[in-house]
C-alpha cells in the first residue's frame, strides 16, 4: 500500500465526525487535513471535506 493509500484509508473514521460538527455548528462545511505526500519538489494534501454549499458541490461522473 502507498504512502497516499495509508492516509486515504483514515477517511472513513472522520466522515460521521465531520458530519457532525457541521450540523451541530450551523456551518456550511467541515474539512480536515488527512495527510501530505511528496512528489519530487511538490507536497500534494490529501484533504476530506464535507458540504452542504451546492455552489461548492462537484459534478457525478
Amino acid at each position: 500500500m502507498t504512502e497516499a493509500q495509508k492516509i486515504a484509508a483514515e477517511a472513513p473514521s472522520y466522515v460521521m465526525t465531520l458530519i457532525i460538527e457541521m450540523l451541530e455548528g450551523h456551518y456550511k462545511d467541515n474539512e480536515v487535513l488527512l495527510g501530505t505526500v511528496i512528489d519530487g519538489d511538490s507536497e500534494i494534501q490529501i484533504q476530506l471535506k464535507v458540504t452542504r454549499d451546492s455552489e461548492q458541490f462537484m459534478d457525478e461522473i
